[in-house]
């Protein structure tokens, strides 16, 4: 073997290592996490910052790397083709493709690319150096790649992107989230489950508006500014709220809102004598919101002021439903048990529940991880009254998908309990 053929096979066996880098490198900077390089690129990392600015011209890095790539393979495989012919006649053309396609997939596709994925992020932070040699020597080719890829799709009627937004979308966070603490065992899995429905309910907070999370007004405990101050006394002290409106005739009139500290201030004031306070005296201005405001707008409003309650109205001004920060922070951490409030029943050998008819359908789903409609109804009882079209008589029973609901209890017309029977493969918190 001459000089000249060892030449070759260098030259052939130096570029099948700058496409298995190709090839890599490819792999690692799609598949690296955005989060990850930003959070390096914040604390410094100026390889990070690299990958960042061309993570925004993702598609002139994809096509400088494919055409990197594809001049190396197509290079190595013409000078194998020459050096086979040279040994064998023209019976080295086929040797060549043989011996070439099996040296490309395995160690210049196949095995570099599984390499990247075991890390992506850590081999893109590797491979941003190259990634720039790349983009500075085949960019105005690539760019004139991409300019003709979207000429052509265009001739179909398919528009592309005038610039790719750096950001992910909510689908790809969500599908984050659910792999998130995976493969885990015991405590950590049951710390992971909880982790990701608070993460997906921070996500709900764009999609949700008050009157999702509000008290309807039947539920709401409130005093009744016309009967005696000692009862109303009482009555506050026999709920476990600090805060309670004070209202007329069931809510048509609104004075305000009663703190607990400033009912006891105003009796203290009156020497422990009831029958001299003036209750409407020291209620706050009630803070009042439509049904249809955002929550997350709501929640700001709340973070501003001091207020944590807001009346809820509709559009011609009438009472709706009352709406607490608690309400709102229920929709990320779940239930919150202070209220004093059977929120779930306990769930019985074969898996069934049983609920009051005003808890959230979220609520349910969220707790025992099932998949119980959202959009009909808010609650379980509207969603059984949704699904019957009325009202329905007590021991009926009624088929959500692969959920049956019987109503065990009801208070005049509303149904006050149901009886939820998942199906046997429903998962079970």
């Amino acid at each position: 073997m001459g000089f000249g053929e060892l030449l070759l096979l260098g030259a052939i066996l130096a570029l099948l290592v700058m496409s298995a880098l190709f090839s890599g490198t490819e792999t690692a900077f799609t598949a690296a996490s955005r989060a990850f390089v930003l959070r390096r690129a914040r604390e410094g990392d100026s390889r990070a910052a690299h990958l960042t600015t061309l993570g925004e011209k993702r598609e002139e890095v994809v096509a400088a790397i494919l055409l990197g790539n594809n001049l190396v393979n197509t290079t190595a495989t013409a000078l194998a083709s020459g050096l086979l012919i040279a040994w064998f006649g023209e019976g080295g053309v086929i040797y060549a493709s043989l011996a070439m396609t099996l040296l490309l997939v395995v160690f210049s596709e196949v095995l570099p690319k599984t390499i990247a994925l075991r890390s992506p992020d850590r081999a893109a932070l590797r491979m941003a150096v190259l990634l720039r040699l790349l983009v500075a020597g085949f960019g105005p080719a690539a760019r004139g790649v991409t300019w003709l890829v979207r000429q052509t799709l265009a001739v179909f009627g398919v528009r592309a992107p005038a610039k790719e937004s750096p950001g992910i979308t909510e689908d790809e966070l969500l599908g984050a989230i659910e792999l998130h603490g995976m493969g885990q065992q015991g405590e950590a899995d049951r710390a992971a489950v909880e982790e990701r429905r608070m993460l997906r309910g921070v996500l709900a907070l764009d999609d949700m508006v008050v009157r999702d999370v509000m008290t309807h007004r039947s539920r709401i405990v409130a005093l009744d500014a016309d009967i005696p101050p000692a009862r109303a006394i009482q009555r506050m002290l026999d709920q476990p709220h600090s805060r309670l409106p004070l209202w007329r005739r069931g809510g048509e009139e609104i004075i305000g809102i009663l703190h607990a500290r400033e009912a006891l201030r105003a009796l203290l004031a009156a020497e422990g004598d009831a029958t001299r306070l003036d209750l409407t005296a020291h209620v706050a201005p009630p803070l009042v919101v439509r049904e249809t405001r955002p929550i997350r707008s709501q929640l700001h409003e709340f973070r501003r002021s001091t207020n944590r309650m807001a009346l809820v109205m509709d559009e011609y001004g009438s009472l709706k439903g009352l709406v607490t920060l608690e309400d709102i922070l229920e929709v990320v951490v779940g239930p919150i048990a202070e209220r004093g409030e059977a929120i779930l029943g306990d769930l019985a050998g074969t898996g069934q529940v049983e609920v009051r008819g005003d808890v959230r359908v979220r609520d349910i789903n969220r707790e025992l991880n099932w998949t119980l409609p959202e959009e009909e109804a808010a609650t379980i009882g509207g969603l059984v009254v949704a699904r019957l079209g009325g009202v329905p008589p007590v021991n009926e029973e009624v088929s959500v998908g692969e959920y049956r609901l019987t109503v065990l209890e009801r208070r005049g017309l509303r149904v006050d309990r149901v009886l939820v029977r998942p199906p046997p493969a429903a998962p079970q918190a």
